[in-house]
């Protein structure tokens, strides 16, 4: 798990997929709400970064220069696009993401994810914000 203070340091480091392909760079760190734990990066990605894709920190490695993410270059290139203006990640982005690399969305009470309620997922989401770093 990659805690607060590593996180601090991804800010412009490269990223790599499990079989050490380059994807790009770290720009932007999100964060868990509930356990404010880094969650989430954005890769800038395409000719001259032009590009930003989310990707997931869950199963990531990181060695004070590189991130190793658990999830493959054409995952992030197939990603959907998020607009950020707004700040922190919209709800129908955020499950999109979620679903998009299959990771798990809301969990019921008895810890099963098995066929839970919108509703429930909704009021349980991960609620990811961005995290910026005062230097």
């Amino acid at each position: 798990m990659i805690g607060q203070r590593e996180a601090l340091r991804m800010f412009g480091c490269e990223v790599f997929d499990p079989a050490g392909h380059r994807i790009g760079i770290v720009g932007q760190l999100f964060i868990d709400e509930d356990t404010e734990q880094p969650a989430w990066v954005t890769v800038q990605t395409g000719l001259f970064g032009t590009n930003e894709s989310f990707v997931p920190l869950e199963g990531a490695a990181f060695d004070g220069d590189t991130l190793t993410v658990a999830v493959g270059k054409e995952a992030v290139r197939l990603a959907p696009r998020v607009d950020l203006e707004q700040g922190d990640l919209p709800l129908a982005q955020e499950r999109a993401l979620y679903l998009h690399y299959g990771l798990t969305y809301g969990v019921a009470p008895d810890g099963s994810t098995d066929d839970l309620e919108p509703e429930y997922v909704e009021a349980v989401r991960l609620r990811l914000r961005r995290w910026v770093a005062a230097t």
